[in-house]
């Protein structure tokens, strides 16, 4: 009989429910459709289809996973958790390197020379560019965060604290990168349920850095 680990168990179940209601969403429809997993798994609209909407997936696992592992019934596997959200988290940002770099998703770094974050971000002709770039500047902070934690670069810097703010930086990528030219959050609704879990993940994080 195979045994599955309480950590793996919560990172398989969060995984199966963002690919049952996130994956298996229509936008176009506004409706639950499951054929839509189907089609992901099986390819049925190719590699590139595939790989696109599991990398959005796995994203949002990763950063439920992690915001998950500092509630208190997951205490005792806290960190088989926060390694394997780091693992997911990791595997979303090498694939979406590799896979938008030089678009207006993540710009070359000769276009980041080029132009001001902040200069974007206080012009309103450039303001949305200028918060996509924000979003990425996050999202690397939030993935440095992790890794040093991992790395223990700063060995007296409280694990729970860098955790914290990885998860609170985390999510601000991900909030602001979904955000359209009208200023709408673009997602679908169960995704809506990662804010109220991240918020508490952090913190649950932020009040063990404070008492340790």
């Amino acid at each position: 009989m195979i045994e599955i680990s309480p950590s793996m168990a919560v990172t398989l179940g969060v995984n199966a429910s963002f690919l049952a209601f996130y994956t298996g969403y229509s936008k176009a429809e506004k409706a639950y459709k499951p054929s839509l997993v189907w089609t992901v798994l099986t390819l049925k609209k190719g590699l590139n289809h595939t790989l696109v909407e599991l990398n959005k997936q796995i994203s949002l696992s990763g950063l439920g996973t992690l915001a998950i592992a500092f509630l208190p019934p997951c205490e005792p596997f806290r960190k088989d958790l926060v390694r394997n959200a780091m693992g997911m988290l990791s595997v979303h940002s090498v694939y979406s390197t590799w896979k938008y770099y030089g678009s207006k998703n993540i710009p070359s770094l000769s276009e980041w020379w080029a132009t001001s974050t902040i200069g974007d971000l206080t012009d309103k002709k450039t303001i949305v560019r200028g918060v996509k770039r924000a979003s990425l500047i996050l999202g690397v902070l939030s993935q440095g965060l992790l890794w040093g934690d991992f790395f223990k670069v700063s060995p007296d810097t409280k694990s729970t604290l860098l955790c914290g703010s990885a998860i609170v930086t985390g999510t601000t990528h991900f909030y602001l990168m979904e955000l359209d030219f009208k200023w709408i959050l673009q997602v679908r609704p169960f995704t809506f349920g990662i804010f109220p879990v991240c918020a508490a993940g952090a913190l649950f994080a932020f009040r063990d850095a404070a008492k340790s």
